[in-house]
């Protein structure tokens, strides 16, 4: 998770981040340009200090769920061994009802047919079949291997046979962020995609037409948005894109791209939703919403009537709804899991939106 330091200092994260879990501490590493930034080694980098970690997962709590109610929400953790699986409507803040093992992931996604695509840093990418959350690990391969970078979010229409589109924070050989094009039956990535104008990408987006947008930064530390018709060739700089920072992306039923900003105007709290149409690549605005705290990725439920991210700042996960013209806080949750200490980074429907 990334936070600009020309937008917000190090001492006022840690004070907000001390108002919600009480401890004033400095965090454990910081890198140039950024604060927390994960995925770049191979144990994850977070904000909150390495003395308030947990030495050990706790067991989860409550009744496993059969497998027709298995359809609500994944809420990854950054320095947690798992990825939850939560129920649908959560507002009794109930606990996870399954998990499967995962480790270092920033942002993942969520395809047309419930299978759940995770991206571990430089560990490659594994996929979870669906539609049933926690489902089995797909075959062949267990884990795709990303020979172009280290991948923080994905996103396919069909990812057991189509493609699946990867965002690289940044190349292995510390090159250039770029999205890495995808398949489960090659259990590799064969294309990669780049442009001049993003220096790291942070989230990645697809729709059925088969183009995919990614969200990152260019070299000055400016958010960008690169849109690629097809998941092809070199891109095009998309205009019209006013995120202040990076952050995550999705997209509604209706093609509408919905986008986080982890930072608002003037790169201060809360962070911002903002929607646009188009972005082919030029955007326009249709919506921005100041959102409860500090978020990074997010994502659509099913009917476009829900949208669930993670707040770094609370440490918890909340639920809005969804319209193009704005988004309303409905509830939030924690469910048990320690999001003050784990780093809770990203939550997604299942299903999500039919893009």
């Amino acid at each position: 998770m990334r936070l600009l330091l020309t937008a917000i200092s190090t001492s006022v994260t840690l004070a907000l981040l001390a108002g919600c879990t009480g401890n004033a501490a400095s965090p454990s590493s910081t890198t140039p340009g950024a604060l927390g930034l994960a995925g770049l080694h191979e144990n994850p980098v977070s904000v909150i200090p390495q003395n308030y970690l947990p030495v050990r997962i706790k067991p989860m709590r409550g009744k496993v769920a059969p497998d027709f109610a298995r359809r609500g929400i994944y809420v990854s953790a950054l320095s947690d061994t798992h990825l939850y699986g939560f129920p649908k409507n959560n507002s009794g803040n109930e606990p996870p009802f399954c998990s499967v093992p995962a480790t270092d992931v920033n942002g993942f996604g969520v395809d047309n047919s419930g299978n759940l695509i995770v991206p571990e840093g430089a560990g490659g990418i594994t996929v979870w079949k669906g539609p049933a959350m926690c489902g089995k690990i797909q075959t062949p391969p267990v884990t795709i291997t990303d020979p172009f970078g280290v991948a923080v979010d994905a996103s396919a229409i069909n990812a057991t046979t189509g493609n699946i589109a990867v965002a690289n924070d940044f190349g292995l050989t510390v090159g250039p962020g770029s999205i890495a094009i995808c398949t489960l039956a090659s259990g590799t990535c064969s294309t990669n995609l780049t442009n001049p104008n993003m220096s790291r990408a942070a989230s990645v987006a697809t729709n059925s037409a088969g183009d995919c947008w990614a969200d990152g930064i260019n070299g000055s530390e400016e958010a960008v948005l690169i849109y690629f018709a097809g998941c092809a060739g070199p891109g095009q700089l998309a205009t019209g894109f006013l995120n202040p920072a990076d952050g995550g992306i999705d997209i509604d039923s209706h093609g509408n791209l919905v986008t986080t900003s982890i930072l608002g105007p003037s790169f201060t709290l809360p962070s911002v939703v903002y929607v646009y149409s188009g972005c082919n690549p030029a955007c326009t605005l249709l919506s921005s919403t100041p959102i409860a705290g500090l978020s990074m990725y997010g994502h659509l439920g099913k009917q476009n009537s829900r949208y669930v991210t993670t707040d770094l700042l609370f440490a918890d996960v909340e639920v809005y709804q969804y319209m193009k013209t704005g988004l309303t806080l409905l509830y939030s949750f924690t469910g048990g899991l320690p999001c003050a200490t784990n780093e809770c980074e990203a939550a997604a429907y299942d299903p999500g939106s039919p893009k």
